[in-house]
């Protein structure tokens, strides 16, 4: 209790402060030389991760003024009565409608068959504390285990009383289901993702028992068509930036499906740029901007990746003026936001205005702020 308080002490202090002067009003656009991005409006992050701390808090305030980021999404507010959980609440609160929250499954006791229900009073907490939804993470289907040793699958019946009271109580379901198709390969310096690998030794999930990327998007779909009056915002592109295709039928298929950019501009960027601009043009209203921006408690960041350096403020925002460049200008072959994810150049988009204005902002405010 000591250290919520702390904790829930810091950030109030810190909102006293820090806050003054980055409203809508006041932010100004990121520019680069003459160039003035996301059409000189303030744009909305859908998807980042800060630590609850004065410190945190002050690092991602200081980057998101300089690049222009006005309102924000956090993706990992904790579990409800967890002390990151009230501190979180208590963030939301002083950053005055500029923050929303999505906060996560204490997954104890997922042998019993019961569980999806015992999980139901825990999402009402959620919904009266103003938390939108909540965010799954890959252990569901990769590192959760039953008693018998085996892996919970994403599509146990018995989550499905968890995802339907989530649709009941208009709670989102912003699900990160599966990493890049490389990291169910092997880990060889053949692997385009061995760098990244090589550092991030947990992200490969190559052998033993675990599923196969293709099994896991089959099994996503169908929980999502399983579930029609649930949301879902199938985060990193819909967890198969690889395969627009696949995206395309899904987003066709299920009206309740939603996707973000996170973290995966190298792989939807090696298609063919007019497949992408086609891709986004048609589903301008189910794609939201998403950086996966993490800060944590002691002002260490992570920009979409793990990276061999500590990222510094000025990388920060080359991280995000790398996205802007790509969705918003004809530039061919230039540098995508996270180098370590694909060591290869990417050609960008140009989306019209109209579109990248859903994009960056309206998207996320209907599905997320408006809420």
């Amino acid at each position: 209790m000591k250290m919520t308080n702390f904790v829930i002490a810091s950030v109030v202090i810190l909102s006293m402060s820090a806050c003054r002067g980055t409203g809508v009003q006041d932010a100004n656009p990121a520019t680069a030389g003459s160039q003035v991005w996301h059409l000189g409006q303030p744009v909305i992050d859908s998807h980042v991760h800060i630590y609850p701390t004065m410190t945190g808090l002050a690092t991602a305030l200081d980057v998101f003024k300089k690049v222009g980021i006005d309102r924000f999404v956090i993706k990992s507010a904790g579990e409800v009565g967890s002390a990151r959980y009230q501190a979180s609440l208590a963030m939301q609160k002083i950053m005055e409608g500029r923050m929303r929250s999505f906060a996560n499954i204490d997954w104890t006791g997922i042998d019993s068959p019961d569980f999806g229900r015992s999980a139901v009073p825990a999402l009402e907490q959620m919904k009266a504390d103003g938390i939108v939804g909540i965010k799954i993470f890959k252990n569901l289907g990769l590192g959760l285990r039953l008693a018998d040793g085996s892996l919970l699958k994403i599509d146990d019946p018995r989550l499905s009383p968890l995802f339907d009271a989530c649709g009941r109580l208009g709670l989102i379901v912003a699900w990160h289901v599966a990493d890049p198709v490389a990291f169910f390969q092997p880990v060889t310096p053949e692997n385009e993702r061995y760098e990244e690998l090589q550092i991030a030794q947990g992200w490969s999930f190559y052998g033993r028992d675990y599923p196969s990327h293709a099994e896991l998007m089959e099994a996503q779909k169908a929980v999502i068509k399983r579930h029609p009056g649930t949301t879902f915002l199938l985060i990193h592109m819909g967890n198969n930036a690889e395969d627009l295709d696949y995206v395309d039928r899904l987003l066709d298929d299920c009206p309740n499906a939603y996707t973000d950019i996170s973290a995966r501009v190298p792989e939807f960027g090696r298609h063919p740029a007019d497949k992408v601009k086609a891709f986004f043009i048609k589903h301008q209203d189910r794609i939201l901007f998403g950086s996966d921006f993490i800060a944590s408690g002691d002002g260490s960041m992570q920009l979409g990746s793990v990276s061999g350096t500590e990222p510094v403020i000025d990388d920060a925002v080359v991280f995000f003026e790398r996205h802007w460049r790509y969705f918003e200008t004809p530039d061919r072959q230039i540098d995508h936001p996270t180098p370590i994810q694909g060591r290869w150049k990417v050609d960008a988009i140009d989306l019209p205005d109209s579109v990248l204005r859903k994009f960056y902002v309206t998207n996320a405010e209907k599905l997320i702020f408006s809420k």
